[in-house]
């Protein structure tokens, strides 16, 4: 089997468009711009978790054994089941809305495509609205 041909590495971070390495196949990045990639991820992870309280407790290992627990109980999407119809739950969402309320009456099994009616394609917009750099 042929190997592919070489390509340039894209870059990434300060050698962004500037990387004189050459990379084959799959691979996105040469191992040099794959530390500025990982780097950037992280830091953006940690700014979300800094923000949001609610997301800093769900990748808890607390909030995780919640999740784990709600969905071993509850394996089924409670929507669909209301309606005699079986379809596996992927989410736990709160009813009431607060991240922080994990009480078993707020806790309900869904499927991504339930869980997407509740809260729209534009719960995100909310977040982007008010942030200044944004003019929010």
């Amino acid at each position: 089997m042929p190997l592919s041909p070489l390509r340039n590495c894209p870059g990434k971070g300060p050698r962004r468009m500037s990387c004189s390495n050459l990379i084959r196949g799959n691979v996105r990045l040469c191992p040099e711009c794959q530390v500025y990639e990982k780097a950037s991820v992280r830091e953006y992870d940690q700014e979300r978790l800094q923000d949001d309280p609610g997301r800093r407790f769900w990748l808890s290992s607390a909030g995780r054994k919640i999740r784990e627990t709600k969905l071993h109980g509850d394996p089924l999407c409670e929507r669909h089941l209301k309606n005699d119809q079986v379809v596996v739950a992927v989410l736990v969402h709160h009813r009431d809305g607060n991240e922080l309320n994990n009480t078993d009456e707020n806790l309900e099994s869904l499927c991504n495509p339930c869980h997407e009616k509740i809260h729209g394609p534009n719960r995100f917009k909310r977040k982007i609205q008010n942030h200044p750099q944004y003019g929010g």
